[in-house]
């Protein structure tokens, strides 16, 4: 038996259809997941014992036998890998001159 609406029913703010409503979250790979082509690549790239390029980079520089200049060089490019950069702040101040006297009296 179909059901008898009323008019004012069907455009009742109170619907389960709201237009304004936000989209749903949780759709999609996460940011920084790695799809399938991806992980093939790094399991090809360490597989039977390889290392990754920022292993390689590491036994470069933890190697004493080698070069101080290669060293210094892979120790830079596997920085960024293993140290997030300091962020730039900046400061503002502004200096009052006051006499000596002005300041011993704003100590009391």
């Amino acid at each position: 038996m179909p059901r008898d609406y009323d008019d004012d029913d069907r455009y009742d703010d109170d619907s389960e259809h709201d237009i304004d409503e936000p989209a749903k979250r949780g759709r999609g790979r996460p940011k920084g997941s790695f799809n399938k082509s991806s992980k093939a690549q790094i399991e090809s790239v360490t597989a039977n014992g390889g290392l990754s390029p920022l292993e390689y980079l590491a036994s470069i520089y933890q190697n004493g036998g080698e070069d101080i200049r290669h060293r210094i060089d892979a120790a830079k490019a596997a920085a960024p890998y293993v140290h997030a950069r300091l962020a730039s702040t900046e400061i503002k101040a502004s200096v009052k001159e006051i006499t000596q006297e002005e300041w011993l009296a704003n100590l009391n």
